[in-house]
């Protein structure tokens, strides 16, 4: 009986050791192997811009339509996607009024981002009058970003005095890089 009982326990002992060489061996795969890439000052981008274009990803974006026209309603928009650390993806989609819409990207700088977030504190959006303030008829402008892990909104539907203002100071810097986008 004793004899059983101390292979038993060999047995274990073994079992519980092999499990931990397994166990160490998948961690060591996992952290160092498997598609690691060894940290470098650059990020090795994704083989194509076309990757990045996902909601995940997207940090801006900029909405103006005119509504309600007798010859149909157009709109532009521009978003931005993260790419590289020092470049975005930014994706222009226009809409005619005979509902012809044409899509194209082109790579910014990241410091795009950086230029309208800056207009987003500047003019306070997401806060008070954002929320309470007046709208426009005949158009329809927003912009949304992301702000500590929070998605933020605003829209001309409720603005500040200084709204539109707003809205043209951000269309302004998207546009700029849009025409010296590569």
């Amino acid at each position: 009986m004793n004899e059983c009982k101390s292979v038993g326990v060999r047995t274990f002992d073994s079992f519980k050791w092999v499990l931990l060489i397994m166990m160490i061996s998948l961690f060591s795969f996992f952290s160092f192997g498997c598609g690691k890439q060894v940290e470098t000052e650059t990020t090795v981008p994704p083989s194509s811009p076309e990757e990045c274009i996902t909601a995940e990803n997207q940090v801006f974006s900029y909405y103006e339509a005119v509504v309600g026209t007798q010859d149909g309603d157009e709109s532009i928009s521009y978003r931005l996607y993260k790419y590289t650390d020092s470049e975005l993806v930014l994706v222009r989609t226009d809409s005619d009024t005979d509902d012809k819409v044409t899509t194209n990207y082109r790579i910014v700088p990241s410091s795009v981002l950086d230029d309208c977030l800056k207009l987003a504190k500047k003019y306070k959006m997401g806060k008070g009058k954002w929320i309470d303030g007046d709208g426009i008829v005949g158009g329809e402008l927003s912009i949304s970003f992301v702000k500590d892990g929070e998605v933020i909104s605003v829209s001309s539907s409720h603005m500040p005095d200084n709204g539109m203002e707003a809205f043209h100071a951000v269309r302004k810097v998207l546009g700029e890089a849009w025409s010296q986008g590569k």
